[in-house]
């Protein structure tokens, strides 16, 4: 625009020069003429005057009309330029909206997939908080079920009697109880010892984990003997030893009372050392493992490694950290909606 105002310019004052050149050419021309007395060759130096003089002043004319043609040019190439320019910075800002909005697109699409994965991570986590629960209310977690089939043989002296008579030299009285046992066995954990403690590198640690008898639904023992029997010694010839020489089963009413007194007892002995333990230390090792298997399978979604350890390490009960790992993941939900 700038460029066809001044070429206008240009084109009108050459124009103007022009005439005020032709006008002066011709005053002088005519005024040389004037002072011709030969008429006709006046007016044949006038004539010519005039042509040569209207020549001479076309060639500003001519230049300036090729200029404004040039100026013109410019101005149509500049213009296109700019058609040009503006194209390309639209161009360039389609580029960048749908370089934002796959951004966008990428960052909502990687928050649907984080949430999703934080969901499905407390779903896992509530399930074994529901089993844990289920389980927390008899403290006890069933691992391992083994039917234990055995004889117990209690024989043992229960007192004695020096310088009896003439047919022993000592009684003694010895109680003989023979059981046996048919148990369907149920062995594992108690939920209460077990603790997780998380290290400085998110390693968990969890321990407390011992072998437990939780119960039976077939416990059945059967006394097949109980009696207390009366031995009578005799003294050896060189009287170092005492020799066996006589067994008798008392059967009075009073010994066979004692006899099942007896036999109770043993079993009393029996079922605690059963209810400890004690009866089955050949099972720990398996049931220990089964337990670190199953923690292993309930922690899983956490994805941190996990060192079981033989010595008690103070940590929390496992429900409790479960109960916390679930709010953690909750707040991180939170966290990536706040951000969008």
């Amino acid at each position: 625009m700038w460029l066809s105002f001044l070429a206008w310019l240009e084109q009108v004052g050459s124009w103007l020069l022009v005439g005020v050149f032709s006008a002066a050419f011709v005053a002088v021309v005519v005024l040389i003429v004037w002072k011709i007395e030969n008429r006709i060759v006046a007016i044949i130096l006038t004539a010519a005057g005039s042509i040569a003089g209207s020549i001479l002043c076309t060639i500003p004319l001519i230049s300036t009309v090729n200029l404004l043609t040039e100026a013109k040019a410019k101005s149509l190439a500049i213009s296109e330029k700019r058609e040009e320019l503006k194209s390309l910075k639209l161009q360039v800002e389609n580029e960048s909206l749908k370089k934002d909005n796959l951004e966008l697109e990428t960052k909502n699409l990687n928050q649907i997939l984080t949430i999703g994965n934080l969901n499905n991570e407390i779903d896992l986590l509530k399930s074994a908080q529901v089993s844990m629960n289920s389980l927390n209310k008899i403290c006890e977690l069933a691992l391992l079920e083994t039917q234990l089939k055995q004889t117990d043989v209690h024989k043992e002296q229960i007192d004695t009697k020096e310088g009896a008579g003439v047919f022993a030299d000592r009684i003694d009285n010895e109680i003989l109880v023979i059981t046996t046992h048919d148990i369907n066995a149920k062995y594992g954990v108690d939920l209460k010892d077990v603790t997780i403690k998380e290290d400085s590198d998110r390693v968990l640690h969890v321990s407390g984990i011992k072998s437990k008898y939780i119960g039976s639904d077939k416990n059945i023992s059967d006394t097949k003997l109980s009696e207390i029997r009366q031995v009578e010694y005799k003294q050896s010839k060189d009287k170092r030893d005492f020799l066996q020489s006589n067994v008798k089963v008392l059967t009075d009413t009073q010994s066979l009372q004692r006899a099942t007194n007896y036999a109770r007892q043993y079993e009393t002995q029996f079922q605690n050392r059963l209810s400890l333990g004690q009866e089955s230390n050949f099972l720990d090792d398996a049931v220990v493992k089964l337990a670190q298997n199953f923690i292993t399978v309930t922690l899983a979604p956490l994805k941190q490694e996990i060192v079981f350890d033989s010595q008690k390490v103070e940590g929390v009960p496992i429900l409790d950290y479960l109960n916390e790992k679930i709010k953690s993941k909750q707040n991180e939900i939170d966290s990536v909606k706040n951000k969008s």
